[in-house]
């Protein structure tokens, strides 16, 4: 079982949904079942001026931000944006469509500034409205993880070396233009392999069985072919079924403690079972399809749920039933740090991306980037922390 280790150890194995990202379901290790615990109504909750968190340390390190912020202002111009905000099914949402677009215009005009750190506090307190969110027991704690963007080797036809395909989006799947939701309903994953439903829509084709549905959990690939030339995979649709991480189903079956849960011990597990693999990835009911990216398309690669670009450490996926889109954010979490070692981490974050496994105000996942490396952070254990909003003064 070497290939498998081999897979598992380069990419660690999948983390969290979008996706690069876009609406990927969660990681192969999924937080417990009381992170996803829904709280009542919107996911936030207006902080009193005296208990707004100190940014400073996040003002003194902004690499990337810029960049992150310019996709979300890029995505609040379209029209399509406005019919987000407030949330129609959210009647506790007040944050307004140019709220959020002149935070992050004032935002990016305070960096250029050159604010000192204890200017931009100062800004904070008298200009903004700071929300938390609720968390997963209503106390504003938040469970977060991350996700990356794989690099693959694979073909465009069916071979002896590469047997097991990611899809195309069928013609027969219709979603909701606004919501992207499944309208009626589409097979789960079992039914769709079991039927041969699928036959004639195979994008790609990979090595192992473990490969396409990596993609499938992160959202996206870059994908070597046999001649080298490299192709840009990203998220299609999905049949919007319930995302169920391999972690999570091996705690429920009593396979792996519940105190060791971890990356390596699900690698270990599959290692020592691989005839089991099969029947764990069939149990997830939800399945994802993808395209190509064209030229012109690959330079905005890969994107989140906001068909807009994600950016390493600067973007997160969150459940948008209960989030406003494209927001600036800031976390106070321990996060990996580029040699995967977990470090006290406070920063702005934009909220870019979704997941079918990113549900309810517990949960939180953080794009780590492209290849190894990146892989290698968002395998590290995350730990609880806190999620806030920051939106200017109406």
């Amino acid at each position: 079982m070497k290939s498998l280790s081999r897979l598992i150890i380069v990419s660690l194995v999948f983390l969290i949904p979008l996706s690069a990202c876009a609406k990927k379901p969660s990681t192969v290790i999924d937080a417990p079942d009381d992170y996803t615990r829904e709280v009542v109504g919107w996911g936030l909750r207006k902080l009193d001026t005296a208990d707004y968190p100190d940014m400073r340390i996040a003002w003194a390190d902004t690499e990337g931000l810029e960049q992150a912020i310019d996709k979300s202002i890029s995505y609040l111009q379209k029209t399509s944006s406005l019919r987000y905000f407030p949330s129609a099914h959210q009647p506790e949402d007040t944050i307004t469509h140019a709220q959020v677009l002149q935070t992050l215009y004032d935002f990016k005009a305070m960096l250029r500034k050159g604010l000192t750190p204890d200017q931009f506090q100062h800004e904070l307190q008298t200009r903004y409205d700071i929300y938390t969110s609720k968390g997963y027991n209503d106390k504003g704690d938040v469970q977060f993880t991350g996700y990356f963007t794989p690099i693959y080797h694979g073909s465009r036809t069916r071979t002896a070396e590469y047997q097991y395909p990611i899809y195309s989006r069928p013609r027969d799947l219709v979603t909701d233009p606004i919501t992207g939701k499944v309208v009626g309903s589409y097979p789960t994953r079992r039914e769709l392999m079991q039927s041969n439903r699928l036959q004639g829509s195979e994008l790609l084709w990979f090595k192992t069985p473990l490969e396409p549905f990596m993609i499938q959990i992160q959202g996206s690939a870059q994908v070597i072919l046999e001649n080298g030339e490299p192709l840009y995979v990203g998220y299609a649709g999905s049949n919007d079924a319930e995302h169920t991480g391999l972690g999570t189903q091996l705690l429920r079956d009593g396979k792996v403690d519940k105190n060791r849960l971890s990356l390596p011990v699900v690698i270990d597990y599959f290692e020592r079972h691989p005839e089991e693999l099969n029947t764990y990835i069939l149990r997830n009911d939800r399945f994802t399809f993808q395209k190509i990216y064209t030229a012109k398309e690959a330079a905005n690669w890969p994107t989140g749920s906001l068909n807009e670009q994600v950016t390493p450490d600067r973007s997160i996926a969150t459940d948008k039933s209960i989030f406003p889109r494209a927001s600036l954010t800031f976390i106070d979490v321990a996060k990996p740090n580029m040699a995967g070692v977990l470090m006290p981490y406070k920063g702005f974050m934009l909220d870019q991306d979704a997941g079918g496994g990113i549900r309810a105000a517990g949960r939180a996942d953080i794009y780590m980037g492209i290849g190894e490396q990146a892989g290698r952070r968002a395998g590290a254990i995350f730990s609880l922390g806190r999620l806030y909003y920051i939106v200017l003064k109406p």
